[in-house]
């Protein structure tokens, strides 16, 4: 059985008992009051200069209104997969922690430290769910899209069906620690631009708080895992991890979105997948995009890229990993 002196050993101090006295002491759900939006407030609820839509020049020729309401419907899709994030993945992935039968064990102050980051994830929604009320209140004539699946649940899903079933869970659990371990840094700078409305930039900033901590938890955790899973695990898991990075870090679900919103402003959808094609032209998921280098990093931390499976899977994708 792990012990915490297992994990004080290894270095994996996220693992063990600071990591709750951290929680207590800094969790937003403990520490932090209701967000409310300041209507009162100028600035957008998304950042311009991060919606392609904005380059498109008919939807530029339509004024400051229009831009506006795509702006909002781009927040409201944010605030929706952060929901779907938080709900179907990370909840889910944190709960095969607890109760699968894992080839791992799983101590107590471990489990311990899931059950804070599930109510972190809970509350997230919770504030997610209270911005999008908060917005459809002030804004009621916005409609309503079909958002389309994550890129990060597509490509759990599609791993998965390549998997024996008996590798599922840890592969779930491994890809939420890549999910966890992405975007800390991007997010506070992608929001943190003048033009973004202040009570935006400061509940980014708030969630924040708390995912800076999940970070050094799930890296841990991903080290954890990695270091003591049986040797087919991380054959079979490993020769899959190129093409994982490679579905994640698409730009479908963005697409599909930027699609159905393009055709509530132009009224015509032909020429919004048009538009969409031509904007998104050129763009592939290479190795030196920043979040890709992200995700390389932390697979490196973990010690994932000294397998000589994971580095087989980035080179299937046409990635030479130093």
């Amino acid at each position: 059985m792990t012990t915490v002196h297992d994990v004080a050993r290894d270095g994996l101090r996220s693992l063990g008992p600071e990591y709750v006295a951290r929680w207590e002491e800094r969790g937003s759900i403990r520490t932090r009051p209701r967000k409310t939006i300041d209507f009162e407030q100028t600035g957008y609820f998304f950042p311009a200069d991060r919606q392609p839509l904005l380059l498109d020049e008919s939807v530029a020729a339509l004024g400051e209104h229009i831009k506006e309401r795509i702006l909002i419907q781009s927040f409201f899709k944010y605030l929706h997969d952060i929901v779907n994030l938080e709900i179907k993945e990370i909840v889910s992935a944190c709960t095969k922690l607890l109760y699968s039968d894992l080839p791992v064990e799983i101590g107590p102050e471990l489990k311990l430290n899931t059950y804070s980051v599930i109510i972190d994830e809970y509350y997230h929604v919770y504030i997610a769910q209270d911005l999008i009320l908060q917005l459809r209140e002030h804004y009621p004539d916005l409609g309503h899209f079909e958002f389309p699946t994550s890129d990060s649940q597509r490509a759990v899903t599609e791993i998965k069906a390549r998997l024996e079933p008996r590798y599922h869970d840890v592969f779930e659990i491994l890809a939420n620690c890549c999910f966890e371990t992405t975007l800390v840094r991007e997010l506070v700078e992608f929001f943190d631009s003048k033009d973004v409305h202040p009570s935006i930039r400061y509940y980014v900033k708030d969630h924040m708080n708390d995912e800076s901590r999940h970070y050094a938890f799930f890296l841990d955790l991903m080290k954890h895992l990695w270091a003591r899973m049986p040797e087919d695990y991380r054959e079979a898991i490993g020769s899959r991890l190129g093409e994982f990075v490679k579905l994640y870090l698409s730009l479908e679900s963005e697409k599909e979105f930027n699609v159905q919103l393009l055709e509530s402003v132009l009224g015509d959808r032909d020429r919004a997948e048009r538009s969409i094609t031509r904007l998104y032209s050129g763009f592939d998921v290479t190795p030196d995009l920043p979040i890709a280098q992200n995700v390389l990093r932390a697979f490196g931390k973990a010690g994932l890229l000294e397998h000589p499976a994971v580095r087989s899977s980035f080179r299937k994708i046409g990635w030479e990993i130093e």
